[in-house]
């Protein structure tokens, strides 16, 4: 299909059911289902850590999926570190609403929302090690679609020792053939692009810091991709 004007919104890190600040992580939850209804965005990006650790309830697994359902538009999940409970077999993917996926195929895999012309990789973090890299197994493009790589990771470029986890090097991002790259696990709203290469930010979290924010995406097939930083209110 032609490529068509796209909107999204890219978030991640919300950490909800965290024991540091549960209520302030439902809030930027709240927050930013409000700005994908306020900017009517086609489609939203979570890359990784959507919940907070291997004990957050299945009640809130599935009140969060529920919310999302709601938005009535296509939502796209990778799970991060920490999203341990959505990785260990606990949570039934069978209960996900209409238009919400979640990515978990280990060694990644391609959700492609056609209906938009847009195709989505990720490969979620099930071990968050100095051996695993979050771009790594990049699939190729495979289509005429606006094409998003998703990653959960720390980009650098300065790792002498191997010491890092989920490492993603500057390399790697000039070299994607992607139109963007939606990164989460580093908590700022950050523009990480490399090069030539596809545009690349993080989102920011949008609660926990000094600072919340989500990004908004536009994907002109004239302009091409722009970026926004929405800084959400406490």
């Amino acid at each position: 299909m032609t490529r068509r004007l796209l909107k999204l919104l890219h978030t991640s890190d919300l950490h909800l059911g965290s024991d540091i600040y549960p209520d302030d992580a439902l809030h930027g939850f709240k927050l930013v289902l409000q700005l994908a209804r306020e900017r009517s965005v086609d489609a939203v990006i979570v890359a990784g850590d959507l919940f907070d650790n291997r004990s957050v309830s299945l009640q809130l697994v599935q009140e969060v999926f529920q919310g999302f359902g709601a938005l009535g538009r296509p939502v796209v999940v990778l799970p991060g570190n920490h999203d341990t409970a959505l990785m260990n077999g606990s949570f039934d993917v069978g209960t996900l609403p209409d238009g919400v996926q979640l990515i978990l195929e280990r060694g990644g895999e391609t959700v492609d929302l056609d209906q938009l012309g847009l195709s989505v990789w990720g490969e979620p973090v099930y071990d968050h090690s100095p051996d695993f890299r979050p771009m790594g197994a990049l699939q190729a493009r495979r289509s005429e679609n606006w094409y998003i790589g998703l990653a959960h990771g720390l980009v650098t470029d300065n790792d002498p020792y191997g010491e890092y986890s989920s490492k993603i090097t500057p390399e790697e991002l000039s070299s994607a053939d992607c139109d963007y790259v939606a990164l989460g696990h580093v908590h700022v709203f950050r523009d990480v692009t490399s090069g030539d290469g596809a545009p690349a930010f993080y989102s920011g979290a949008p609660s926990g810091g000094r600072s919340p924010t989500a990004a908004i995406v536009s994907m002109d097939p004239g302009a091409g991709v722009s970026v926004e930083a929405v800084r959400l209110k406490r």
